[in-house]
């Protein structure tokens, strides 16, 4: 799997074997036996509510967001919220139908890291974040 993360705003390029590549299995919300406990890593599917998750903010390093399909907006919503509302400051990782063209427009909702589908080029990919110079919205990224 191709991975592009940003460190310090500037995109690198990683080859991986799994989504939470670097941290520990992550834990589903739906694992009722997981929910008391600390976790390091999460995976949240874009219709989870946040009072499910929103104890485990606390210890994630890593938060996995589910992009279902490209045109699913849910987990740029996600994303925003954890960094504005919630103010997570670890690592939000996409992972799914993701595509080149939409890293940047994910960068700005606050997601740091991004698993690409694997028939996209890594290469355009890292060319993505940052290609436009002007926006309307102001930038939510950590």
């Amino acid at each position: 799997m191709k991975l592009i993360t940003t460190v310090n705003g500037y995109p690198e390029q990683q080859e991986i074997d799994l989504i939470w590549s670097g941290y520990d299995e992550p834990h589903r919300l739906d694992d009722a036996e997981q929910r008391s406990s600390a976790v390091s890593s999460l995976q949240i599917e874009p219709d989870a509510l946040p009072d499910a998750f929103q104890h485990h903010l606390i210890t994630a390093r890593l938060i996995l967001l589910h992009l279902p399909a490209f045109t699913d907006g849910r987990p740029y919503s996600l994303a925003a919220m954890l960094r504005q509302h919630y103010r997570y400051e670890g690592e939000i990782r996409v992972y799914g139908d993701v595509r080149a063209a939409q890293l940047d427009h994910l960068h700005r909702c606050g997601i740091n890291s991004f698993v690409l589908k694997e028939d996209q080029d890594a290469a355009s990919a890292l060319g993505q974040i940052g290609y436009f110079s002007k926006w309307y919205q102001p930038n939510i990224s950590a």
